[in-house]
């Protein structure tokens, strides 16, 4: 991995300027959530040092360019810990940034220069001599106007937001970023001019970002052994993990890493590297944390290939189409909007490590590592989600497929992980144990799914649903009372169709041999007909079956008690059903519907449920019995609630 690092960096590194890797651009939003377009503005804030005043204009707003304004204005990457501020042009939401840069440490009435005069004192003292130096100074004695310009006064606390307010500006405008300008005869700057078009202090940024960065390279020493690439170089010191947003963070010497087994004491000459691969690292990490990431399981991962080709890879086509590709599998989105434009980026094999991370911007942490999916099983597993979906589409005797995809109100999604990952709960108060993502871990590095795992998430959701516990629960979707019997058909078809999924695949472990009965309806009606379709599509077998025709009665005596508060859905134990349980449930559902004065209607699924189940050998998992049990009671369900003929399927049957 570290290899293709490398070779991206290099690709990065061949059109970029000496500053790129230092430069952050602004998190902004170019649309609402209604896809209205939002207007992103830079503003000034103006040091008059002739009438020493601190200026703030929404008269100086102009529209945000980051192809010009990052490299312009010089936006610095913030380095994080005890690193002095230095930066003259920020973020809106860390103008603390520039406070301290010019002011010193907030709240500090004992501090005399700001943070970039102390820098300049200690490292760059060169500079004392020069026009820079006497406009800190004089600068500094816009404190406290610069305080009254951007202190709340309901908190007392210095806020961006003050600003915003002042300007008045519309919903759909905002500021990207701010920067200094300064003006000051004395100096010769009679016109505004942004401070980081001074000479003076490039040189200082230069001095600290650049010259540092590039140390190594003047440094004479003997070769040494560069463990990034595994060759010898001249250039070769400890690995710099000053950038705290960075893939470097990875190797770090605590737990999660892939250091993990370094010597502490020595760590420093166990992970070195050579200042132009440190450069490449630095690349790669900008490039890929901007434009690859993806979210698996609510979680945001970092897409990083590996190639075994060493030369001839088109790295903008090659990240592309595993970008989109990754997207078809984890993201919301369509499937039409996303199969557009998918090519075959490279005939090579390559391997695929999704990365899971945490991180406000300000760390890097790695949590999680899914590691050497191929790209043949990438796309295998691509495919087999896109077969599965279209099968049970087709199949609208089934079930509505196209109503079970339609989520928020949106129609034609696409079964994929986004599918399943609203039907793994994971509890808010365990979310480092996502079991969702241990799920989809071992399908994308191709190992087996155990069936009885799944069998208790389904338990857990339909409790999730029953309680409405969706408080303690991150991942699923809210529904209620009202629409249980939806949430219940839409899950039940969900996971049927991730079995096909597993099972085309080979993960899915092998389930013990059951005694098979004979439930043949080749010459019976069309309903009875699907019901054996249904059967033979998804393999059920003897046990399976029994579960499926109490579903049905389950389904036909909730249906004639419609109008009332309490069903029988109550009379199900979601926790799981053993034996004796099914036995109850089965009799109680008869005297129900007898009690209604309509037990002709469960005669049919009474009957096959009697010639499915065997009492003295029946040892179905409770939870996979709930499980076959709402499989039957979801059969044929239109998308809010069953039809009058449905409802009478059972007993037209009997007639029959």
């Amino acid at each position: 991995m570290l290899d293709t690092l490398i070779k991206i960096g290099h690709w990065k590194s061949q059109s970029a300027s000496e500053w790129d890797r230092f430069l952050e651009a602004p998190k902004i939003q170019t649309q609402d959530k209604k896809g209205n377009p939002i207007k992103n503005y830079i503003l000034p804030i103006i040091f008059d040092l002739d009438e020493m005043d601190v200026i703030i204009d929404g008269a100086n707003l102009r529209e945000y360019d980051e192809e010009r304004d990052i490299h312009a204005l010089k936006a610095m990457k913030i380095k994080g810990g005890n690193n002095k501020a230095i930066y003259v042009t920020v973020p809106s939401k860390k103008l603390l940034q520039i406070y301290k840069t010019f002011f010193g440490k907030e709240q500090d009435d004992s501090v005399k220069n700001g943070e970039l005069i102390q820098t300049i004192e200690k490292y760059f003292p060169k500079f004392e001599e020069t026009d820079i130096y006497g406009i800190l100074q004089k600068s500094f004695q816009l404190k406290k106007r610069f305080l009254e310009l951007t202190t709340n006064k309901e908190t007392g606390k210095m806020e961006h937001q003050v600003i915003l307010k002042d300007l008045d500006l519309s919903k759909n405008e905002t500021i990207a970023l701010f920067y200094v300008c300064i003006k000051a005869n004395n100096f010769g700057f009679s016109t505004f001019t942004p401070f980081a078009e001074l000479t003076d202090y490039v040189e200082c940024l230069k001095m600290e970002f650049l010259d540092s960065a590039t140390s190594n390279k003047t440094k004479e020493v003997d070769n040494k052994l560069c463990y990034a690439s595994g060759k010898m170089s001249s250039c070769v010191d400890s690995l710099n993990l000053s950038t705290r947003y960075s893939l470097n963070k990875m190797f770090v010497t605590e737990t999660r890493n892939y250091a993990s087994n370094f010597n502490k004491s020595a760590f420093k000459k166990n992970y070195q590297v050579s200042s132009e691969n440190q450069e490449k690292l630095d690349y790669a990490s900008i490039f890929l944390l901007e434009k690859y990431k993806t979210r698996i399981a609510g979680i945001d991962h970092v897409i990083v290939p590996q190639f075994l080709s060493k030369e001839g890879l088109e790295f903008d086509i090659i990240l592309g189409g595993i970008k989109k590709k990754s997207d078809i599998l984890f993201s919301f989105d369509s499937l039409e909007d996303m199969v557009k434009d998918i090519e075959i980026e490279t005939e090579n094999s390559y391997w695929i490590n999704f990365i899971a991370f945490e991180s406000d911007g300000n760390f890097f942490k790695t949590t999680e590592l899914i590691k050497d999916v191929s790209s043949f099983h990438f796309q295998k597993v691509i495919q087999t989600f896109q077969d599965v979906h279209w099968e049970f589409k087709e199949h609208k005797v089934f079930v509505d497929w196209e109503s079970v995809m339609t989520e928020f109100g949106k129609k034609g999604r696409f079964f994929n992980f986004n599918s399943i990952y609203g039907l793994i709960p994971v509890r808010k108060d365990k979310e480092k144990k996502n079991a969702a993502l241990d799920l989809f871990k071992a399908v994308l590095e191709n190992r087996p799914v155990e069936r009885s795992k799944l069998y208790s998430h389904f338990s857990e959701l339909i409790l999730c649903h029953y309680f409405e516990r969706y408080k303690s629960y991150t991942n699923i979707s809210k529904s209620t009372k009202e629409y249980f019997g939806k949430a219940i058909r839409d899950s039940v078809f969900k996971y049927l169709a991730f079995f096909q999924f597993l099972g085309r695949l080979g993960l899915m472990n092998k389930e013990p041999d059951k005694h098979e009965s004979e439930f043949s309806e080749k010459t019976g009606d069309k309903y009875s007909q699907e019901i054996q379709r249904f059967f033979e599509k998804m393999t059920f077998n003897q046990q399976q079956k029994a579960m499926f025709f109490l579903g049905r009665m389950l389904s036909i005596v909730a249906y004639i008690q419609k109008d009332k508060n309490k069903t029988v859905i109550d009379k199900v134990n979601f926790n799981g059903m053993d034996r004796d349980k099914i036995v109850r449930l089965r009799l109680s559902l008869f005297e129900k519907a007898k009690q209604y004065g309509k037990s002709h209607k469960v005669v049919f699924s009474d009957a096959r449920f009697s010639e499915q189940f065997d009492f003295s050998s029946w040892d179905m998992d409770p939870n996979e019995a709930v499980f076959f049990l709402l499989t039957g009671y979801s059969f044929g369900a239109k998308a809010k609630e069953k039809s009058k003929d449905q409802e009478s399927t059972d007993s037209n049957q009997e007639k029959k």
